[in-house]
């Protein structure tokens, strides 16, 4: 049996409590809530949410479109402003060894640009790695930029399931934690194929 494409309870719960307060803040009402949401997902949001339990990520995209929708106004910017809260919120919590590497990482202390740009693709490695604790699907690998010589992307590959509602949080993830280093708003991502994402940075480092 093929295995769903999921995500993490300790990303998910935050989305699902975040629609809870919107049902019970009445910005949404119960019965509004099949324009987005299948029945088992209208099911789980009465069920609790365990950090270490995977959730399918279907259930995940059709939650941030509502958010998205109802408390973002339609804008992605809403769901990539999720992104860097939920890094906050990770970093703060100290779940995730990759994350609490970052305080201590070298990249945001070296000047000169050829030891800034190497020190940068030693800590994406690193923090690449964290992909495979949120996720169960996609591979993430730091490369060098193929368009620019100075700069790095980071690219999702067997990404078909990858939905964009979470490539935008994914974008803003990855800003806050570049943020952590001193380089605020350095990702943005596009999907030049359906089968791969690809993070860029937006300035040289």
């Amino acid at each position: 049996m093929a295995t769903i494409p999921s995500v993490k309870g300790s990303v998910f719960i935050a989305i699902v409590e975040d629609v809870q307060k919107l049902l019970a803040a009445k910005q949404v009402k119960l019965e509004e809530l099949t324009r987005w949401l299948e029945p088992k997902d209208i099911a789980l949001l009465d069920t609790l949410i365990h950090a270490h339990e995977w959730y399918d990520v279907r259930i995940y995209a059709r939650l941030a479109e509502l958010l998205r929708d109802v408390e973002g106004g339609g804008r992605n910017e809403y769901l990539q402003k999720r992104g860097e809260r939920t890094a906050k919120r990770l970093l703060d919590a100290g779940l995730y060894s990759q994350l609490a590497y970052l305080r201590t990482a070298t990249f945001g202390r070296r000047s000169a640009p050829k030891e800034r740009y190497e020190a940068l693709g030693r800590d994406l490695a690193r923090t690449t790695t964290l992909s495979a604790a949120i996720l169960n699907f996609g591979q993430w690998q730091a490369k060098p930029d193929p368009k620019n010589p100075k700069r790095w992307i980071m690219e999702v590959t067997g990404a078909r399931d990858y939905p964009d509602s979470l490539a935008w949080a994914s974008c803003g993830f990855s800003n806050q934690l570049s943020r952590v280093q001193n380089q605020p708003d350095l990702w943005a991502w596009e999907r030049p194929e359906p089968d791969r994402i690809v993070f860029r940075m937006t300035r040289d480092p």
